[in-house]
């Protein structure tokens, strides 16, 4: 059996829910390759977009939550396609070409691009391999009643009913939560963890990240914390790729903080801390989720974060404060109170304890009797 991975280049969650999927496909015997689906629309055309993606992501958010909010509410009429459905699935014909070329047994899709062109590829020359969607949000996203697909994965069994509103038969939805790396689901001993990073060992670690992308007030919280934290906290504050941030904090030296750039051992990290501070992204969030990391969110960058906000929030799974002084205090709070952080880490506990890349497994391989349409 091969599987074809569709993912876009626009940040990175998408594609680290394909490479755990691949991960878990791989080491169970199934071939897989992931490729950028606006790659076949053109090389070129993909860098401008997932570029732009990430400046406007970063530097101007509150023009991407417009954007967003613009495909909230104006959703495809009758039988006339959205603007973004025409646009995107222009790459639809070589796409078609690359599966009659190949010998692929399933589709599934970790954007909803990609799964809006299997969908015309269905409708204009049809379609013999079974096709799958994956939600990397906490929410129905935009285009969604715009696609076709014989399954989609959802995050979370609380979002039936929104996917059904969107029109999707209830007999194709699979509550299989977001798929991330295996890593995230073991767990380290706080003390192994703080050696392992040489973090000092009697202290609580306040983790804070904001996305692979560095963006959200970080300078802001680090130029405020580090007078306001316990005795017994020590800040750790991860830049991922944003250089920028990386060079202009490592300027200012507190004993009870550590800088960290770019690293892939999040889950070490995550090991390591009593809580986060962080935006609520789909990936970053069912990470933290399953390790039963206490969150508390910056509502950053407006758009599909903000469903992701809503949902965790309005079930107790995260906390947040409007301004940022707030929030910086209610990192401390949460330092100080055991109660807090352990009242969260039994909600996650109870509520994200699925494996979701096995899941997914088990339904494209047919380890399991898949739903019935």
């Amino acid at each position: 059996m091969k599987v074809l991975l569709l993912s876009c280049n626009t940040g990175q969650g998408h594609n680290s829910a394909a490479k755990a999927i691949k991960d878990y496909f791989e080491k169970h015997g199934v071939k897989c390759d992931i490729k950028d689906a606006l790659a076949y629309w053109s090389e070129k055309s993909s860098k401008i977009i997932s570029s732009g993606h990430v400046y406007i992501y970063r530097n101007l958010p509150k023009l991407f939550g417009i954007g967003y909010k613009f495909e909230e509410n104006h959703p495809a009429k009758g039988d006339k396609s959205s603007f973004m459905y025409n646009l995107v699935t222009r790459g639809c014909k070589a796409l078609k070409a690359d599966l009659d070329e190949s010998d692929y047994s399933a589709v599934v899709c970790t954007h909803i691009f990609p799964a809006m062109m299997l969908t015309k590829i269905k409708k204009k020359w049809g379609l013999d391999i079974p096709t799958y969607s994956v939600a990397t949000d906490y929410t129905c996203c935009p285009g969604t009643s715009e696609t076709d697909v014989d399954y989609y994965f959802i995050p979370h069994a609380d979002l039936t009913d929104e996917f059904i509103a969107a029109g999707i038969p209830k007999a194709k939805l699979v509550d299989s939560g977001i798929p991330v790396n295996p890593i995230f689901y073991k767990k380290s001993s706080r003390a192994y963890a703080k050696g392992f990073l040489n973090l000092p060992e009697d202290k609580k670690i306040a983790l804070i990240m904001c996305g692979s992308m560095g963006c959200g007030p970080i300078k802001q919280f680090v130029e405020m914390l580090p007078e306001m934290l316990p005795e017994n906290a020590h800040l750790v504050v991860i830049c991922g790729s944003n250089r920028r941030l990386y060079k202009s904090l490592n300027k200012h030296e507190h004993s009870n903080v550590s800088i960290i750039g770019y690293t892939t051992r999040i889950s070490y990290y995550m090991d390591a801390a009593s809580v986060i501070l962080t935006k609520p992204g789909g990936l970053s969030s069912t990470e933290a989720a399953v390790k039963h990391l206490p969150m508390i969110f910056i509502n950053a960058v407006p758009g599909c974060e903000t469903r992701n906000f809503d949902f965790f929030l309005s079930r107790g799974f995260a906390d947040s404060s409007p301004e940022i002084s707030d929030l910086a205090e209610l990192l401390c709070d949460y330092l100080r109170d055991e109660s807090k952080t352990s009242n969260m880490e039994k909600k996650l506990k109870d509520n994200f304890g699925k494996f979701a890349a096995m899941e997914i497994y088990n339904c494209v391989c047919g380890v399991k009797e898949q739903p019935v349409k």
